[in-house]
């Protein structure tokens, strides 16, 4: 099942916002653009804002945004050209460059905090003593997934291989389900199930993909035929992004009373505390540290090394046969594009 609404006209008229306020190469009227995203994900939240900021008019576009309840069918339907440019999970990311051609061209946050192995607080000391207390236990997973990545590269760390614990799949609710009342000696989770397990649970994490150097980005997406075709119009829904990223981080407080309606909107209520754990917990990246960490100039990018491992896993789960290299799909020239451009820049930087 998915949504689809119009956002960003309405919103930037009752503020009273000028359209559009780049001067060169914007049109004068906005640009139909067709964004897909997933409800009541962190990584998503800059679309919405842009939405309430009324950023879109002042960019030249009129955003039709999808919603999509998983990865796999959000970057199934590009095939289908059913959208232009979106935000998604790192394993639909891979698997969307290898079956459709789907271009990276940024990071909307790292998740490495937020894909958690969570035990309850009364194991902690035990399992820290002696990880191999682990052997033979019950492990609570949602198999091939990034959380699965993070269980591989937590296991490594306590000297455990997977088939020294049993490993039972499960949907992230049922996890949850299954853990409050009592299976299972370890949870893997992923925000924003990790606070209801905090919160009403009393589970502490064990070992998260940045304990175990198992990092865990979130993409920001384009077909690669879009890209080609409308260079500018990307440039413009990244710079978009970006602003929302350089906001968040100086405007916290708006932020968060903004990210409430965000996760309402899709149906998720989580307390004031999480959804500051939400900001916490998701680093994120400006236009200057985008550039840094997508840099090939002394070899391959920081990024490029973030999902090396992570397609070295997709491939021996099965998940994607033949993981391309990440200089294939993933590229730094609409982010040059926009730091080449005074005005972009700017918006991008939130100036």
């Amino acid at each position: 099942m998915l949504r689809r609404i119009l956002i960003g006209g309405i919103a930037a008229l009752s503020l009273g916002l000028a359209a559009p306020v780049l001067a060169q190469g914007t049109p004068a009227a906005p640009q139909r653009l067709n964004i897909s995203i997933q409800p009541a994900d962190f990584s998503m939240f800059p679309v919405f804002l842009a939405g309430e900021q009324g950023w879109w008019r002042q960019m030249g576009i009129e955003p039709t945004i999808t919603f999509f309840p998983a990865g796999p069918p959000q970057v199934a339907a590009a095939a289908a050209n059913a959208w232009d440019v979106g935000i998604t999970g790192s394993a639909p990311a891979v698997l969307g460059a290898s079956r459709f051609n789907l271009r990276t061209i940024g990071i909307s946050n790292d998740e490495s905090q937020t894909n958690i192995l969570m035990v309850r607080a009364a194991d902690l000391a035990g399992i820290r003593a002696n990880p191999a207390s682990l052997r033979g236990q019950r492990v609570l997973i949602t198999v091939n997934t990034t959380v699965d990545y993070v269980l591989q590269n937590c296991l490594r760390t306590f000297g455990l291989a997977r088939t020294d614990l049993q490993v039972v799949n499960l949907a992230q609710a049922q996890i949850l389900s299954a853990f409050s009342t009592g299976e299972g000696r370890v949870a893997g989770l992923w925000a924003p199930n990790i606070y209801t397990a905090e919160e009403r649970m009393g589970a502490v994490p064990l070992c998260s993909g940045s304990d175990a150097g198992a990092t865990v980005p979130s993409n920001i997406v384009v077909r690669d035929d879009y890209l080609r075709q409308n260079p500018e119009m990307v440039a413009r829904f990244l710079a978009t992004v970006l602003r929302g990223i350089a906001w968040t981080k100086t405007n916290r407080e708006a932020a968060l009373q903004s990210m409430q309606r965000f996760y309402a909107q899709g149906g998720v209520t989580i307390s004031p505390a999480a959804l500051g754990a939400e900001i916490d917990r998701h680093p994120t990246f400006g236009l200057e540290e985008h550039l840094r960490l997508m840099d090939r100039g002394a070899g391959p990018s920081q990024v490029d090394r973030w999902f090396e491992g992570l397609a070295a896993f997709l491939a021996q789960v099965g998940t994607v046969a033949n993981p391309p290299a990440p200089s294939v799909y993933i590229t730094d020239e609409v982010l040059r594009r926009i730091a080449g451009n005074p005005a972009l820049r700017a918006f991008a930087l939130n100036q």
